[in-house]
């Protein structure tokens, strides 16, 4: 089954926004389309996730951290790593991307979405 073009292209063709993104690491700007969720979403923290030397296991908890959902294909050419401190702008303001997490498809993680924590800049 193809997820990207019967969920997602849908899902970001009527809910994305566009969005720049800019890594840490002076790689040129990239046009994103992301989901806005900067009043908050829910975080998994399941799997024993580690967070601040935090052992969680199958937790959901609901955050206000604001995020923004980002297609994995979208971002398969930029290392996980550069994701870090990077600087994206949507709807009007600059974030700062404090971390980064998989969302997978029941297909797996390329296929999926990156949720990106973010923090105002």
């Amino acid at each position: 089954m193809d997820w990207a073009s019967l969920l997602y292209a849908p899902i970001y063709a009527t809910l994305g926004v566009d969005a720049v993104l800019t890594v840490a690491c002076g790689d040129p700007p990239m046009a994103l389309t992301v989901i806005d969720k900067t009043s908050g979403s829910s975080a998994s923290f399941g799997n024993g996730a580690n967070r601040n030397g935090l052992n969680f296991s199958d937790v959901n908890v609901m955050t206000i951290r604001p995020s923004a959902m980002v297609r994995a294909t979208d971002l398969a050419d930029v290392e996980p790593a550069k994701l870090r401190d990077a600087q994206i702008a949507f709807n009007g303001k600059t974030w700062r991307v404090m971390d980064h997490e998989p969302v997978p498809a029941p297909t797996g993680e390329g296929q999926g979405e990156i949720r990106l924590i973010l923090e105002a800049a």
